[in-house]
């Protein structure tokens, strides 16, 4: 028999001994945690809005033909009224603009000075697609037009005068439209989507003005001219290339001497502003007013 200062002293000994196992085996558990927790698959970095931006480094893809799947957008019509819009110098004294810049107007011109404004005549308006040409007496530098296909990515460049004053825009192209005018007597009309990237100056609300603008490459040729937008989704949409060569053969019929000498630019992100000045001061992009009555 044990006395019982020896069952005392014993049992001391068995709690402290049964504490290092118990100690051992719970610092076992959590390095075996802490393994399983490292070789898990890291979880994926958050999405920012640098990460969704395409790739501008690689190759891009030319830009698909037109297609019956391309979404549609339905356009609310609108009442004319007294209202300013773009245009710009395609040959000598003969302009380009969006078709419902001078539809409807009982008289029109391009601003050429402090409250002066040349009128316009010999308007042809295009019945398919948002493009017009017309003539005035002034000419200014002519813009030629760029042959090769769009590509998804690339930039453009456009110029004209929203809300009324003189602006420059950034953007990168998208991809194909369709743009419904939501008349009876209006065919669906192929456009192409640009996201705004850049206003100069910095501005917001409606780029109402600039219809009829045109739409530039980094070589300062024209492959589109804006039509419409939307203000909620930050895009643009512009004339399709189609379009813009439609209009040109409707237009051959205008007794105009076309320029041999077109426009030479070098335009890029950062020196954009600058040629747009520049574009406004020769008149090569010109406000437009229109009075309906």
């Amino acid at each position: 028999m044990f006395r019982p200062d020896k069952l005392g002293l014993i049992g001391c000994v068995v709690i402290f001994v049964l504490s290092f196992i118990f100690q051992g085996q719970n610092n076992g558990t959590d390095a075996y945690r802490e393994d399983n927790v490292s070789k898990r698959r890291p979880s994926p970095p958050a999405l920012t809005q640098e990460r969704r931006r395409p790739d501008l480094r690689r190759p891009k893809p030319i830009l698909p033909p037109i297609s019956q799947k391309d979404p549609t957008i339905k356009l609310a019509p609108s009442q004319k009224g007294n209202s300013t819009g773009t245009a710009f110098s395609i040959g000598q004294g003969v302009w380009m603009t969006a078709r419902h810049v001078v539809e409807g107007c009982k008289k029109f011109g391009i601003v050429v000075g402090p409250k002066r404004v040349e009128e316009g005549y010999n308007r042809n308006l295009n019945s398919y697609h948002d493009l017009a040409v017309f003539e005035t007496k002034g000419t200014a530098p002519v813009f030629g037009f760029e042959k090769e296909p769009l590509k998804i990515g690339q930039n453009a460049f456009h110029f004209g005068y929203p809300q009324g004053k003189p602006a420059s825009i950034h953007s990168i192209l998208l991809g194909r439209v369709k743009i419904n005018p939501g008349r009876r007597t209006r065919h669906t009309e192929p456009v192409i989507a640009w996201a705004e990237s850049r206003r100069v100056p910095n501005f917001s609300g409606s780029l109402g003005g600039m219809s009829g603008g045109p739409v530039l490459d980094e070589e300062g040729d024209i492959i589109g001219v804006s039509v419409v937008e939307s203000r909620r989704r930050g895009r643009i949409f512009t004339s399709a290339p189609k379009g813009i060569q439609d209009m040109l053969n409707r237009s051959d019929n205008l007794k105009y001497k076309k320029s041999n000498k077109t426009l030479k630019l070098d335009i890029d992100t950062e020196r954009f502003p600058a040629v747009g000045r520049g574009l406004r001061q020769s008149l090569s992009v010109s406000k437009v007013l229109c009075w309906v009555n």
